[in-house]
């Protein structure tokens, strides 16, 4: 892979070249089209190796979309991809299973949880530099819930705006807190060889966000309580007429991701608070 220096801003395509960015870099990476055409690859025994990565290319990529769905609606404080970190960390765990061969081989999240717990969305914008109080939370298993506990402090102290990488958050001059809880299933592949699926049906689980009200940059926060409750919502959105009220499968296989996010705002043309893109920063609280 080849990088463009001295040239102005190209993106597209150039004869046989192609020209794109990628987040989180201001570089623009050049690669030559062409190659084997995609029949070739799907039938040639010569490519049986290829095949095989690009299932488990696949699964990840997956995976990774399925956590990014645990807590959907953050990722816009991330100062880089999310998506090729999360497929990185799920081929890692990918490659510890030794039962099944290269191509087929299962991704556990549910025996490596520890490995996403702590996961940041900022490489700049680290969340523990960003925010220097300490946040406490529980997770439920039994209950699928989670509650984040942010204490009380001035936000003189407690938030770090002095960066220069910051000074968009300082001139928005509103924050608030908002976590999210969702459920990620170990995937493997399924019967026909074809994708990735996780190991049992996930109809319906979903996840659920809460937010603080938007605070002044300027000001104090009151201690505040997040609390997130998936099988309360489950049964909120049932026929009142069904009891017991329908609850989805939930295994040793599902894991639940508590996340947390800063975000910043600024008003719509409304005069609504919206959060801004690219400002702020978050983390994966814990995993159980």
């Amino acid at each position: 892979m080849a990088r463009v220096k001295n040239l102005d801003q190209i993106t597209g395509t150039l004869k046989n070249l192609s020209f794109y960015t990628r987040k989180g870099s201001d570089a623009i990476f050049v690669r030559t089209k062409g190659g084997p055409s995609k029949e070739k690859i799907k039938r040639d025994p010569a490519f049986e190796g290829m095949r095989r990565h690009n299932r488990e290319f696949g699964g990840c990529s997956a995976m990774s979309k399925q956590i990014r769905q645990a807590f959907s609606g953050l990722e816009h404080v991330a100062d880089y991809n999310l998506s090729a970190a999360l497929s990185s960390l799920m081929n890692s765990i990918q490659k510890t299973d030794d039962a099944h061969e290269k191509g087929s081989r299962d991704i556990c999240l549910s025996h490596y949880r520890y490995t996403l717990a702590g996961f940041d969305f900022g490489r700049k914008r680290r969340f523990s530099s960003l925010l220097r109080v300490p946040l406490s939370y529980t997770i439920d298993r039994e209950k699928q819930a989670a509650t984040v506990l942010i204490p009380s402090f001035a936000c003189s102290f407690g938030l770090n705006l002095n960066a220069d990488y910051m000074q968009g958050a300082v001139n928005s001059g509103t924050f608030r807190f908002t976590a999210a809880l969702g459920i990620v299933t170990d995937m493997k592949l399924n019967k026909s060889g074809t994708a990735y699926e996780p190991v049992h049906d996930k109809l319906g689980q979903g996840y659920q966000t809460r937010s603080t009200p938007w605070f002044s940059t300027q000001g104090s926060v009151v201690e505040q309580e997040l609390s997130l409750s998936l099988i309360r919502e489950y049964a909120a959105a049932t026929d009142p007429l069904i009891t017991p009220p329908f609850v989805p499968e939930f295994t040793d296989a599902d894991c639940l991701v508590l996340t947390i996010a800063v975000e910043f705002g600024t008003p719509d043309a409304l005069g609504n608070i919206v959060p801004i893109r690219g400002a702020g920063g978050g983390m994966v609280l814990g995993v159980l």
